[in-house]
This record gives structure tokens, sequence and C-alpha cells, in this order.
């Protein structure tokens, strides 16, 4: 029987690195169940991230909940009432950067990778473009909720190769009408951990997170060894492959269930 999931906690974490402008963008919305994590490029004076994220928020407030408003965009049976207005708000979010990027040429535009998230009751919706990440940990396991949409998982599918420029993303918001968000549904269960991050955030982390877990501290204990667990490896300059990598912006977002 469906009910809602409770948050018990939320940790997020921004991280500027070595860019001369934070360009990644995180937004999360605890009563309204919106987490997004935004990773933006090309003209920083656009703030593509941003823009996408609120306008994300902005369709998700007016028309969440509301089925008929769906109506005039795109209606799929097979997606829930939320993952439909959550696919929604990313193709309207993709409007609003194509319109900003209107007239300009290549190196004056902005996109961004995006990973999303609407929770309705026990039913969590994702919707995923271009390359950021979202993992579920639940009991002793972890995994990738979506899946990254970059040069390196093309290159090599078992996601190794995820490093430097390799990860540079196939889609983007802001850079083409016929977007099509990919849509990811989960019911979510008490006990479970959703991380949503941009690719800044080394993968290691994964395994700090799932450790942490594993120890059923108090919930602002987990948070602390969370944060000192990812400052521990953006400090040590490690990315997937033990290479530097401190140079990136990077969000994060933990919400404990």
């Amino acid at each position: 029987m469906s009910g809602n999931a409770e948050i018990k906690a939320i940790s997020t974490f921004q991280s500027q690195g070595k860019r001369p402008v934070q360009e990644d963008f995180l937004m999360v919305q605890r009563e309204k169940g919106i987490f997004i994590a935004a990773d933006g490029f090309g003209n920083p004076s656009l703030t593509p991230a941003k823009v996408a994220c609120e306008a994300v928020q902005s369709f998700l407030f007016k028309e969440a909940g509301d089925l008929d408003a769906t109506l005039p965009f795109v209606l799929r049976t097979y997606f829930s009432l939320a993952g439909n207005v959550l696919f929604n708000a990313l193709i309207h979010a993709n409007r609003k950067l194509m319109n900003l990027n209107q007239g300009k040429s290549m190196s004056e535009k902005g996109g961004t990778s995006m990973v999303a998230g609407f929770l309705d009751g026990d039913l969590l919706a994702l919707a995923n473009v271009g390359d950021c990440s979202a993992w579920i940990f639940r009991e002793d396991r972890c995994a990738d909720l979506v899946i990254p949409r970059s040069y390196s998982r093309l290159v090599d599918p078992f996601g190794k190769a995820n490093t430097g420029d390799l990860r540079a993303p196939l889609m983007a918001l802001g850079m083409a009408e016929d977007l099509e968000p990919e849509i990811i549904e989960c019911k979510i269960q008490p006990g479970d951990w959703i991380a949503f991050a941009t690719d800044g955030i080394p993968n290691e982390l994964r395994e700090k997170i799932l450790e942490i877990k594993l120890k059923k501290l108090n919930l602002a204990q987990a948070v602390k060894d969370f944060q000192k667990a990812l400052e521990g490896l953006l400090s040590e300059g490690k990315s997937d492959k033990g290479n530097v990598n401190t140079h990136d912006n990077a969000v994060i977002s933990l919400i404990i269930f």
C-alpha cells in the first residue's frame, strides 16, 4: 500500500574547485519533494544550470498534481503523473535555454546536464539529461538510478573511463529542440538513501556513503561523516582513476529516508 516517504535528513555540498566561476547548481525543495543537480557549461553569464533548475521548479510548482495541466505538453501513459509532470518540466526548461541561446554563436551559448527528482508519496520520479548521477543506497547495496549520457559511456559502457574531457555530455538542456529526457521511477522504502550529483563528485564517494550507512549512526553523525568523506576525497584530488581532478565544479545532495 502506498504512503508518504518521510524525509529524515538532507545534506548538501557545493564546491567551485579551481574553476573561475561556479557553473553547477543545486536545488532542494524538501516540502515539495524536488531535488535537482545541474552541471552547466558554455557561456557562464547565461547561468544555464541555474536558469534550468528554476524553470523546472517553477513548472513543478504550477503543474504538480493537476493532470489536465500536462495535456498541452507530452502525456505518456506508461509514466505516472509525477513522471509526466517531471518530463514536461525538463522540456519546459530546455525551451527556456533554447530561447536564451537563440541567435548566438556556439561559443556564446550555454547548456546544462541535469538529474532531477520529484517525490510523490513514496514514488520517486527521476529525469536524466547528460552527465549527472543519481545513486540509491538500500540496506547493504548501492546502485545507479540513472546512467550518465556522456562520451565516456559511449567509449566504455562499464564506466571505467569517466575522467577528464571524456565526460562531455552527449545530450544537454539548451542544445537541441528534440530533447528527450530519460524518465526512471522507483518506490522509496524507509531507510533508503538517495544522492544526486554532478560529474565533479568522485565515484569513490559511493563506497564511502555505503560504509557510513552500514555503521547505522544517528542522523547527525551520519551527515557529519558524509561531509567529512566528501571533503577528504576532494582535498586529495582523486578522480575515478586516482588522477588529480580538483579543478571541476561539484554539487551533491544526500536525502535520507
